[in-house]
């Protein structure tokens, strides 16, 4: 992903980080996705039964499908690291009737394996996965105190953060959700790092699976 794209990507959402602190995390994130060097993981992830990779249960089993959910995990997984929190990552199925969101992984976030519109249209996640629209929380009460999210919601944590996985041309392939119990637990750096990493697994969500059109994109 280009300097322009992040920037881009920054501007559409809103986000007032400097791009270089966005930057170095993302190419920093970057090379962990190429490297993948992750001691903790089973070869064969569909014969792994600790590390909440629902991913096994809506893919096909093949070494591509394998290799993209190691990488991916490193990436979440050193984000992780340097600012624990609670995250899922959620994918839009293609080509089904409405918008469905999977869970691909997650660390523990008491959330649904599936969400669709019918039953899940106005909870926060589907919302943004809906608009593109990501949304950074400081204070869930205040957000149940206006009518923009369930108390339920609040529950997942204090502080939130929902950032759309997007094509270039802004299509919106996912959500990562991450989420902390401590009011305001997300400063710029923090910020920073997990939009890296959105931008990260973005870019292999587009290569791994390219939606309909996609060599159409700029």
């Amino acid at each position: 992903m280009s300097q322009n794209l992040i920037k881009d990507y920054l501007r559409t959402q809103g986000i007032k980080l400097p791009i270089e602190m966005v930057q170095v995390a993302y190419l920093t994130l970057g090379t962990v996705y190429n490297v993948a060097e992750v001691k903790d993981l089973p070869a064969n992830l569909w014969q792994d039964t600790t590390h909440d990779f629902d991913a096994v249960s809506v893919l096909e089993q093949s070494g591509i499908h394998n290799d993209f959910l190691r990488s991916v995990y490193a990436v979440l997984d050193s984000t992780f690291q340097r600012y624990p929190a609670k995250v899922a990552l959620y994918v839009v199925q293609p080509e089904v009737e409405g918008l469905v969101l999977n869970r691909f992984w997650h660390n523990g976030m008491n959330m649904p394996q599936s969400l669709n519109a019918a039953e899940h249209g106005q909870c926060l996640l589907h919302r943004v996965a809906q608009t593109g629209w990501g949304q950074l929380i400081d204070d869930a009460q205040r957000w149940v105190n206006i009518s923009e999210m369930s108390a339920e919601e609040s529950h997942l944590g204090l502080s939130q953060m929902l950032w759309p996985l997007t094509t270039p041309s802004g299509a919106v392939l996912g959500v990562l959700y991450v989420t902390s119990p401590e009011v305001a637990a997300f400063d710029e750096n923090a910020q920073a790092w997990w939009l890296g990493a959105a931008l990260t697994v973005a870019d292999a969500l587009y290569n791994v699976f390219p939606p309909v059109g996609a060599d159409l994109e700029d």
